[in-house]
């Protein structure tokens, strides 16, 4: 089952544009966003919708992987996950499993991105390039 949640965006006074949150996965609702931005401002964007959000900080990224199939079959997405010093961890936290990145292309101090067909792998994070957000749900 699909839930809508839409969140409403803009400054206060202008016109209430809607970002659509249509895409329930591990019990968050995402979005992926169609412009490009480096990996500060897509968080920049993520965490400014009303509300709050995110960058996709994983839990089911093979739910991520099959939406992204259908959504951006051909182009990378930035994620929230970095690696610092070596480390690999979503924004949260959490470190990512060795078996969901592309080892080969993983490289210190970068963001990751991902794309439908492969696995986690770094770029810069001055990169642009298309991003999902999320934004945690509750359902009773």
């Amino acid at each position: 089952m699909t839930h809508v949640i839409r969140f409403p965006t803009g400054n206060s006074g202008d016109p209430i544009p809607y970002i659509d949150f249509s895409t329930l996965v591990d019990k968050n609702c995402i979005h992926l966003e169609k412009t490009k931005k480096n990996f500060d401002d897509s968080r920049n964007y993520c965490s400014g919708l009303s509300g709050g959000g995110d960058l996709f900080v994983g839990g089911d990224v093979a739910g991520m992987m099959d939406y992204l199939a259908t959504q951006t079959p051909d182009k990378h997405v930035i994620i929230g996950a970095t690696n610092n010093n070596g480390n690999n961890q979503w924004l949260d936290g959490r470190t990512i499993p060795d078996q969901e990145l592309k080892a080969e292309k993983v490289n210190n101090d970068e963001c990751f991105q991902v794309k439908h067909n492969e696995m986690m792998h770094t770029h810069g994070c001055d990169k642009t390039e298309y991003f999902l957000c999320q934004k945690g749900v509750q359902f009773p």
